[in-house]
């Protein structure tokens, strides 16, 4: 059976825009959201990606999008929406 697609599209000021790919990270919701409020903390994203890490300060990042989206978000996601333009 072949694993669900995971990723990540970052946007950066510049107008360019780097998309990865990867496998799941945390069986646990809970552990997701507690990395996710690491990385808010950090102002930071690392990425192990070919043998290496790649560091990308939040200072260069316009926003970023993960997919899939998680089952329980947090109270604060807006839910259902569609980007337009």
């Amino acid at each position: 059976m072949t694993e669900p697609s995971r990723g990540l599209r970052i946007h950066f000021v510049d107008g360019s825009a780097l998309s990865i790919s990867f496998p799941q990270q945390r069986d646990n919701e809970i552990a997701a959201e507690l990395l996710g409020e690491a990385i808010l903390k950090q102002r930071m994203i690392t990425i192990e990606a070919d043998g290496c890490l790649h560091f990308v300060p939040f200072d260069n990042i316009k926003y970023f999008s993960v997919f899939p989206a998680p089952e329980n978000p947090g109270k604060t996601v807006i839910r259902g929406a569609r980007i337009e333009g």
